[in-house]
């Protein structure tokens, strides 16, 4: 009987360890898409970040330049303002707050720091198809104080 519930055990242990390397793996690889898309849309580099959003894709401003409105950006608005050069166009510094993934969804909270401002954005992202695409982007942009 100890042994059936020892090889229980083991079993048991094995299958976790399995499933939190498979989430950390998962988790990797949603970083990485993040900052693969950073990367095109830090060099406005429109088709090379399209690859990562989904068709529904949206950018919610909450409070944009303090003007306390709330304006949503579809998927081709936000990439026509990557292409005219109101987005994007300067280097940021990409740092994981938090990847929280369920089943076929995350969110993954990032810090990108550039030379004038800091933003907190919310990435939500959807698993189709065996394929993690970004469905929404929540900035929060803080300037940074000029020295």
């Amino acid at each position: 009987m100890k042994q059936i519930l020892l090889i229980v055990f083991l079993l048991f242990a094995i299958m976790e360890g399995n499933a939190q390397n498979k989430n950390k793996m998962e988790e990797l690889f949603i970083q990485k898409i993040i900052e693969n898309y950073a990367t095109a849309l830090d060099a406005q580099n429109v088709p090379e970040a399209e690859k990562f959003l989904d068709k529904e894709f949206r950018v919610v401003l909450n409070n944009y330049n303090n003007s306390g409105t709330i304006a949503i950006l579809s998927r081709e608005q936000y990439t026509g303002m990557m292409r005219s050069g109101k987005v994007g166009g300067n280097k940021r510094k990409v740092k994981f707050l938090l990847t929280d993934i369920h089943d076929n969804a995350a969110v993954v909270k990032v810090q990108l720091e550039g030379e004038k401002n800091i933003f907190t954005n919310y990435y939500s992202l959807i698993k189709n198809g065996g394929t993690w695409l970004i469905i929404n982007d929540m900035p929060q942009i803080i300037a940074k104080p000029v020295n």
